[in-house]
């Protein structure tokens, strides 16, 4: 029996949590990964390999990172329609809080987390909202 695995895209400028969770998730037999760390190629990218979840960092000091990764998002949702996004964020900027807070209620990603997460959570949830 072949299975269809759900790609999952990692916008990510933490290199060493892309590669653990890229690693975590080739071990899955219905679930693939690859990295970006250049956000301006989300759409590019997106659309050439059509994931069906993407994770998004906002970064830590960087302009307005919360606006900077929606519009990624954006870019994602555009170029892969119906793709799940969970943005990752930090704890300790409120406005990026709630930014993520807003945009899971009008429904311009599906979830956020916290930085201060494990791996295997992170996976778990990542397992739970990507599309059978």
């Amino acid at each position: 029996m072949v299975v269809d695995k759900k790609v999952v895209m990692l916008v990510l400028c933490r290199k060493v949590i892309s590669g653990l969770l890229i690693e975590a998730i080739k071990k899955r037999t219905d679930m693939d990964a690859f990295g970006l760390y250049e956000f301006n190629k989300a759409k590019d990218m997106a659309m050439a390999r059509q994931p069906k979840i993407a994770l998004v960092e906002i970064p830590e000091n960087r302009g307005n990172p919360a606006r900077d990764a929606l519009n990624v998002c954006e870019d994602i949702q555009i170029a892969s329609p119906g793709c799940k996004i969970i943005l990752i964020c930090p704890e300790n900027d409120e406005e990026s809080v709630a930014a993520c807070i807003e945009a899971v209620k009008e429904g311009k990603i599906s979830d956020y987390l916290f930085y201060d997460l494990s791996v295997d959570y992170l996976i778990s949830k990542l397992i739970t909202l990507c599309p059978y």
